[in-house]
């Protein structure tokens, strides 16, 4: 089972990740991934991190993989987002039960939905604050690991006496 785990996952994640990237790219590559993956909006980290990787000139499925794989990370950090935004925009509270949240919807859905777009755009806003800060300290993180780890592509003595 072991073996058959890492033949069949493991190894071909590493092959997508490693498919040659210098160290550089493959550490900007996975804090693009993460940071992207992890936006309090469902559904839009494959566009997101797609856009952004093309841009920068990455991976694009090395980047869209580190997003899904940092996925429940989304789910857990939605809510703490969303907090952090109502606050840090001094927002008024705003209760997130799930017996309060059914409680809106039944008075006034369209006030509900209302509400909870709101507070999902300070969590989004929350998480554009962040994402540049946390972003840049994952690739100075993972750069000395993937510098350390990967293998230093070597160029043959017989094109460098060619230049």
């Amino acid at each position: 089972m072991k073996d058959f785990f890492r033949r069949r996952i493991v190894q071909p994640i590493l092959n997508i990740l490693k498919q040659g990237m210098s160290p550089r790219k493959l550490a900007a590559t996975v804090a693009v991934g993460s940071v992207v993956g992890i936006i309090p909006a469902l559904g839009i980290t494959t566009v997101l991190g797609t856009a952004v990787a093309a841009r920068f000139r990455l991976n694009i499925a090395a980047t869209v993989l580190v997003s899904y794989l940092v996925q429940p990370l989304q789910i857990l950090l939605a809510i703490p987002f969303i907090k952090l935004g109502i606050f840090m925009f001094g927002m008024s509270e705003f209760r997130l039960s799930l017996d309060e949240m059914m409680e809106m919807f039944r008075i006034d859905w369209v006030e509900a939905l209302g509400k909870l777009w709101v507070a999902n755009l300070a969590g989004i806003s929350a998480w554009a604050i962040l994402s540049l800060p946390v972003g840049f300290a994952l690739y100075f993180l993972c750069l000395p690991v993937f510098n350390r780890f990967l293998p230093v592509a070597t160029v043959p003595v017989d094109v460098v006496a060619e230049l």
